[in-house]
């Protein structure tokens, strides 16, 4: 009995010092309504701390059979969430309804039914929400952009894509508009550009002459914050291999733009697979790719941007082979690379003897000691239902450093629920921003470093946490 108190109280204090130690990415509900089925969440920050959400809530992953576009506020840095402003709202037709009536739960019809009495125009009465993105422009201001489908009497759906404006931190919103595109589409990535442009990114109905059975990833630019918009620039692929989907794009230092996206391609082949990202150094014009990452499991909407620091983060469903919410963070040379071959050469540490020792006597490093790929993949969450369905995420980093991610998860819910992350950098990575590296176990000095780096950031940690208390 003696020894079995002995490895227990060993077991508890060892749990207790890793995890109040190194910690544990915290989890917090931005919102939870059983009743509902709230999905797609996005995230903002404007100047004044404010985070503001959007989301769809419906019955299910796709929005039927009413669907309403959601936005919460927080301003405390997403301990504490406002009540839900609805910003749309749409229902499917009585005919659609009527013919599934026979399956749909009583919570569902009670839905369409209380959503119904409230709308006034004919067109929301054949419509349905399907995605949205939300960024803070340079001057302040929000723009919601969501993709709205609508059917006419024989059964056909159109895409309207809508914009919303609000100059006071998402407390209001004008009247949305309908944004003038030469080309509807779905699945909306927005990114405002150093020169002010913004960068719209749909996936469109194929014309002839491109690739059939799949969202044409397309991209187009604005330099009137929305009021006209250039022709779309379709994004390469290469065939039966790279298909990229789902765009999320990012500006490095250079100028250079890299969009990430999910790989259809190896999807509709029931493949594992990897995302993919292309490449233009010419403001978006022309494009190179699709070319392989290291992002594992890519299968869902990635929300991409640079951190202060100026590493590359990507937060993404990652559905190889259950869903869970990862996030890769690489260095901008990294997000450069054009094979998952490339890597990033090093040099020696002061921590890197054997590099050190090698070098003094003019030999060749180890080839571990020479290169590493500069990137890393966290786990978020998983989700742990068995009809999980999430990973589709928004993410801002705030003054302090952190990383607030917004992500849709079934887990414990009965219907889908919205939960917030905050990320710090020691829950992916024991060393300082700028850079991401691997080093080799070879050299026994590397613990006393990463023993330092750990303790160094939990003293961080502990700094702000008492800071806000």
């Amino acid at each position: 009995m003696m020894r079995f108190h002995r490895g227990l109280g060993a077991a508890i204090l060892f749990l207790f010092f890793s995890t109040s130690f190194l910690g544990a990415i915290e989890k917090r509900i931005v919102s939870r309504d059983d009743r509902v089925y709230e999905a797609f969440p996005d995230v903002t920050l404007t100047p004044s701390g404010t985070l503001v959400v959007v989301y769809r809530e419906c019955m299910g992953h796709g929005p039927f059979p009413f669907s309403r576009l959601v936005v919460r506020r927080s301003l405390d840095g997403g301990m504490n969430w406002s009540n839900r402003k609805i910003l749309l709202e749409t229902v499917v037709s009585a005919e659609l309804v009527e013919k599934a009536r026979s399956w749909l739960p009583e919570d569902s019809l009670a839905g369409y039914q209380e959503t119904l009495a409230r709308i006034q125009e004919p067109w929301k009465k054949r419509a349905s929400i399907n995605g949205s993105q939300i960024i803070t422009l340079t001057d302040g201001s929000l723009m919601l952009v969501a993709d709205i489908g609508t059917w006419d009497n024989k059964g056909d759906v159109e895409y309207v894509n809508k914009m919303w404006r609000s100059s006071d931190d998402g407390a209001t919103w004008a009247t949305p508009v309908d944004l003038p595109l030469e080309r509807e589409g779905v699945d909306p990535q927005l990114t405002q550009l150093r020169d002010g442009r913004i960068l719209l990114s749909l996936g469109l109905r194929s014309k002839t002459g491109e690739a059939t059975g799949m969202d044409v990833p397309g991209v187009t630019f604005s330099s009137d914050q929305g009021k006209t918009w250039t022709p779309f620039v379709i994004l390469p692929r290469d065939e039966g291999s790279r298909e990229i989907d789902e765009t999320g794009f990012v500006e490095l230092d250079d100028g250079t733009l890299v969009g990430f996206g999910r790989n259809k391609a190896l999807e509709k082949q029931h493949r594992p697979s990897a995302g993919v990202k292309v490449i233009s150094t010419d403001g978006g014009q022309t494009w190179e790719g699709p070319f392989e990452t290291w992002l594992m499991g890519l299968e869902g909407r990635p929300s991409t941007g640079l951190l202060a620091s100026g590493e590359v983060c990507v937060t993404y469903r990652l559905g190889s082979p259950n869903e869970m919410l990862g996030m890769h963070v690489m260095t901008q040379a990294a997000a450069l690379l054009k094979t998952t071959a490339g890597v990033i050469p090093r040099q020696p540490n002061p921590e890197d003897i054997p590099a050190q020792l090698a070098q003094q006597k003019g030999e060749e490093r180890p080839w571990y000691m020479t290169s590493y790929y500069a990137g890393r993949t966290a786990v978020l969450d998983i989700d742990r239902s068995v009809h999980r369905d999430s990973g589709y995420s928004g993410w801002v980093q705030l003054p302090s450093g952190e990383i607030f991610v917004v992500d849709y998860i079934n887990d414990d819910a009965p219907l889908a629920q919205i939960r917030g992350y905050l990320v710090k950098r020691s829950d992916y990575i024991l060393f300082p921003e700028g850079d991401l590296p691997w080093l080799h176990p070879s050299g026994q000095p590397f613990r006393a470093m990463t023993d330092g780096m750990a303790r160094r950031q939990y003293k961080e940690n502990r700094s702000r946490s008492i800071g806000k208390e």
